[in-house]
């Protein structure tokens, strides 16, 4: 049930953000924050977050932003309605058209091929000649055949000088190398000429069609050009963006090129100077993940680089938009070494982008499983260091999604060099198992009952007639099967943390004698008021009320008759609205004891716990008319008076039913 209340208040948090952007105009803000709501809670947004889109989209084609056209492709991708909601087909065509070009320039091809879709039937009906053309260039993934595109070409209408475009112009281009001899002038000539896109496609192209041996060569050079050209933007102050394209030629030729050893050190500098031109541990713009990701996963191909880049990676925290991208590092990263910072940023970053998932993936799955045979001393390190919202989210999120014999081991495993801070936590890992069990259970015995419908109108009924009442039958209900198991192993440890876990030995004692052992053992980890309270109430709950009335006279009797501590007994009682059954003797206790007191206590607390006494009519006896002083003469008759007045009876507390005593 925590998980599914942490989900709630994230998506609101998540919704406002999207009010709070879409009220500035802010479209990638906006957008970050809209695309990690569920689809239904998207809607009040969506209108206008598509013109927000469209208009962009729009812009960025005008001026040539293919790189922000990319990013927005991946955006329409996920939620198409950010095209289409409020737009006419025509418009709507019109922002899918640059949209698919973005994506097949950055060679997402699967991408580009989802956006060309809904511009299919109409390119097809319209342009049928162009629409070959396209279908060709993406099922190819950039190299139809030129029997697929000369036919459009041929329809292209001649160059018109009015209109002031002018024939291009004559550039030499240096011819592809044919041997490794040549490899260096031409990809020396190819960079001094072309400007740097042009050189990394035209690099590209030849490694491609070159035999193996070239090509190798054609990729290490062209890795080191890439590095080279990194560093100088990197040192004209250039921004962020502008470092993506050398990142990405230099990450793809390392891993087109077999990662030469030459090209182990520039990939690890370049990840330095990408990373260092972050200037934060935060990362939540797609186009800085990109990079960043791009590169790490270049350098961890060389095993000697590869301990540093889990480091500065587990270093990072990435939200937002940069989720999706982060989690493809993380998986490759973790398949190659196991280490807990980096697994368990994995799984906080797949927990906030999935909050509603039931099953972690199985790479993480398989992680946990890895970290767990290696020992406790890397995960307890980690969970000792975390921020403690990050741990709590961390048990909460692996007890929910991970398989539950894994949960188990991984608590196990935790716990022996565990603190008792950090114990507490983790039981609630074990408290959830057994709510996973009990729902299991509840949701057999449902499918049971709603298979006797007759119909759908019949199971929906069904439906709402037990659904206020089904966390109160799976709270009380008795473990059975996988969830009795889990209870037996790991109950002497847990016992003392919940009181959840004292509800559940109760309720499997085999009588009052063993019931009232675990009570005095929880007692004993929890003195104070309200561990008595939690404990009388247990053993109301399970039917146990000689034991009830056992624990209220132990708890009386060591408070018993200290007026404050009475006092502080009777407001913890009334604020965990006790029954009356065992409040009024509590009250009884306190007036009695107060009565007793000389002279009479006015703190806070003792205040309030007489506001609660007088409101469950519980007053105090008037004391007798006092008798008058008279002139002590003598030090004998003075005397003689103290020696007599503790021989008078004490006054007494009037219960409810005595009413007010007049004097």
């Amino acid at each position: 049930m925590a998980k599914h209340d942490r989900t709630g208040r994230q998506h609101r948090q998540w919704l406002e953000e999207a009010r709070k952007y879409q009220k500035r105009g802010d479209l990638e803000g906006m957008l970050s924050a809209l695309l990690r709501l569920p689809p239904p809670l998207r809607e009040e947004l969506l209108p206008s977050g598509a013109a927000l889109l469209r208009q962009s989209v729009r812009e960025n084609h005008r001026r040539g932003s293919w790189r922000t056209l990319g990013t927005q492709a991946v955006h329409a991708d996920a939620e198409p309605g950010l095209v289409e909601r409020g737009a006419a087909p025509e418009e709507a065509w019109a922002t899918y058209w640059p949209l698919v070009w973005a994506a097949g320039r950055a060679r997402d091809w699967e991408r580009a091929r989802r956006l060309w879709r809904p511009l299919t039937d109409p390119a097809r009906a319209h342009a049928p000649l162009l629409a070959r053309a396209m279908e060709g260039w993406l099922s190819s993934e950039g190299s139809p055949s030129p029997e697929l595109i000369a036919p459009a070409l041929e329809h292209l209408p001649p160059v018109d000088p009015l209109l002031g475009i002018e024939p291009p112009s004559q550039r030499v281009s240096p011819p592809p190398p044919r041997s490794l001899e040549e490899v260096e002038g031409a990809l020396l000539a190819l960079c001094a000429l072309e400007p740097f896109p042009v050189f990394a496609s035209r690099a590209e192209a030849w490694a491609r069609s070159s035999p193996a041996e070239v090509a190798r060569a054609i990729w290490e050079l062209a890795g080191q050009l890439a590095a080279r050209e990194l560093w100088l933007r990197a040192a004209e102050g250039k921004g962020h963006a502008a470092l993506s394209e050398p990142a990405s030629l230099l990450a793809w030729a390392v891993r087109e090129g077999g990662a030469p050893e030459t090209l182990s050190a520039p990939t690890s500098q370049a990840l330095r100077v990408v990373a260092a031109g972050l200037g934060r541990t935060v990362v939540s713009r797609i186009e800085d993940a990109e990079s960043l990701c791009t590169l790490a996963q270049a350098a961890a191909l060389q095993p000697s680089a590869q301990p540093w880049v889990v480091q500065a990676v587990s270093g990072l925290r990435f939200e937002g938009a940069a989720l999706p991208r982060a989690l493809g590092l993380y998986q490759e990263l973790l398949a190659r070494s196991a280490n807990a910072p980096l697994w368990a940023r994995a799984f906080l970053a797949w927990c906030e982008l999935n909050p509603e998932a039931p099953n972690a993936p199985r790479w993480l799955q398989e992680g946990l499983g890895r970290l767990v045979a290696m020992g406790a001393s890397s995960l307890l390190s980690w969970l000792g260091g975390a921020v403690p919202s990050e741990r709590k989210e961390l048990i909460e999120c692996v007890a929910s999604t991970c398989a539950p014999d894994l949960v188990e081991s991984w608590v196990e495993v935790c716990w022996e060099g565990a603190s008792e801070e950090l114990r507490r936590e983790l039981s609630e890992a074990v408290r959830i198992l057994l709510d996973r069990s009990r729902m299991k259970q509840g949701g057999r015995k449902l499918e049971r009952l709603l298979h006797g419908a007759r119909d759908m109108e019949d199971a929906a009924r069904m439906l709402m007639e037990v659904e206020g009442a089904m966390e109160q039958v799976y709270s009380s209900m008795r473990l059975t099967g996988d969830g009795l198991r889990i209870w037996r192993r790991f109950a002497p440890r847990v016992l003392t943390f919940q009181v959840e876990f004292l509800e559940e030995a109760v309720r499997h004692a085999s009588s009052d004698a063993e019931a009232w052992d675990v009570a005095v053992r929880y007692l004993e980890a929890h003195p104070g008021n309200t561990g008595h309270l939690e404990a009388l109430r247990t053993m109301e709950v399970c039917g146990r009320e000689a034991l009830a009335r056992r624990i209220l006279e132990r708890w009386l009797e060591r408070r018993a008759p200290h007026v404050l501590a009475l006092a502080e007994a009777v407001v913890a009682a009334g604020g965990m609205n006790t029954p009356c059954k065992y409040l009024h003797p509590v009250l009884e206790a306190f007036m009695r004891a107060s009565s007793e007191q000389l002279p009479a206590l006015h703190a806070p607390v003792v205040e309030q716990a007489r506001a609660l006494a007088h409101e469950h009519g519980y007053r105090l006896r008037k004391r007798g008319a006092s008798r008058k002083k008279k002139a002590a003469s003598t030090t004998a008759r003075r005397a003689s008076r103290s020696k007599k007045k503790p021989e008078s009876s004490p006054p007494k507390a009037g219960s409810p039913e005595e009413g007010e005593e007049s004097s």
